[in-house]
């Protein structure tokens, strides 16, 4: 293999028991050694493999007899033409593009939501390394990362027999991921984004209009709940922005995802901010806006406080938002929490007075109404 490349692509359709696949083609190239041995990336055959073999072990009924026997030889040649890339790489490839490989193998995983699935390493590498570029892979979409990812168990495979010079040599790794939301709830959210901007925000709102009237909307859509059972409130995880707009109300995670769904769809730029409170120790995340080429930091969350009001009912209590935390700076921000060392968050650094008064409570016309 040190003049040539085999590529081998293969297609699979178990569906009513048919089955399409596609020849071994061998592919030259007038490049060196080491340019070639960089340039593979047999991402998309391991993947192919991956599915297919799966599909063989969990549906043996699909394919039978004859064609299930050529599909089995086919499937094992490509098994054994990946071992020979990987040869290859590790021969003539000194920088080895072994974290594009997995996190590629990973994030295909992650977008079909997968929630177990096996990587072919095949390489030197260790289970901490493999984390690592799981989280980079999961962090990539941070609305999916705060609102959709749960945990991982990461269960690799070592090779004892290839390890060398101190180094340990994987095999696989195997992820079993849980997901705080289903397709379903996805699909509810982004249908109900898009309908909410389409009706609320106009093309001559500022960008300043954008922000406050997503964040009314979000603190006054519901309150916020730290789970009817389980974390979940009215059958949608507590940190899914599902849980706020079709449940019984979510935590920080939740307001802070939707914020950045409807923000990002108003055509915002909006970043993630985390860090803790000082009154609780608690992990806290919320917002970071872009307004007039300016970040301010803007927390629905704690915007849209718990409200116990003990001389009679109010009308319309679930209206009662303040703006002790829209669009301020990070110095205004440092008294009531702890702010997370972050790359990815710029720097709050002006201070923005909107003038902008707390809802309170008053009595109009003989009952108590809230009064913004």
């Amino acid at each position: 293999m040190k003049k040539k490349i085999i590529m081998l692509g293969l297609a699979l359709g178990l569906g009513l028991g048919t089955y399409t696949t596609t020849n071994i083609v061998p592919t030259s190239f007038a490049a060196s050694t080491e340019e070639m041995a960089n340039s593979v990336d047999p991402t998309e055959l391991e993947y192919t493999v991956q599915t297919a073999r799966y599909l063989l072990e969990n549906f043996p009924n699909t394919v039978k007899g004859k064609v299930r026997d050529k599909l089995e030889k086919q499937l094992a040649a490509a098994e054994a033409l990946l071992e020979e890339v990987y040869e290859f790489k590790r021969q003539y490839a000194p920088t080895d593009n072994l974290n594009i490989r997995v996190k590629n193998q990973i994030r295909a995983n992650l977008d079909a939501r997968n929630e177990k699935f096996t990587v072919n390493v095949n390489s030197y590498t260790n289970n901490q390394q493999i984390t690592d570029w799981f989280l980079e892979t999961a962090k990539e979409d941070w609305y999916f990362f705060y609102s959709m990812y749960d945990r991982a168990n990461v269960a690799t495979k070592y090779n004892p027999k290839k390890a060398k010079d101190g180094r340990v040599y994987v095999d696989s790794v195997t992820f079993t991921i849980s997901y705080r939301g289903d397709a379903e709830a996805e699909r509810m959210v982004e249908e109900f984004a898009d309908q909410w901007i389409a009706d609320n925000i106009k093309d001559y709102d500022s960008d300043y209009r954008k922000a406050l009237k997503i964040h009314d909307f979000i603190a006054t859509a519901n309150q916020y709940n730290r789970g009817d059972s389980k974390a979940m409130s009215g059958g949608y995880s507590i940190y899914h922005p599902a849980s706020i707009l079709f449940g019984n109300g979510g935590v920080c995670n939740a307001y802070a995802t939707l914020f950045d769904k409807l923000g990002s769809k108003a055509g915002l730029d909006v970043r993630y901010a985390t860090g803790s409170s000082k009154k609780t120790g608690e992990p806290h995340i919320w917002n970071m806006v872009k307004i007039n080429d300016h970040w301010y930091n803007l927390d629905v969350t704690w915007d849209d406080p718990t409200i116990n009001f003990n001389e009679g009912h109010v009308e319309n209590l679930n209206e009662f938002v303040i703006y002790d935390y829209f669009l301020k700076s990070d110095k205004e921000m440092r008294p009531s929490r702890e702010i997370d060392k972050d790359i990815n968050r710029p720097l709050g650094v002006m201070r923005l007075n909107h003038g902008l008064k707390n809802a309170s409570i008053e009595m109009v016309n003989g009952e108590y109404r809230v009064v913004r």
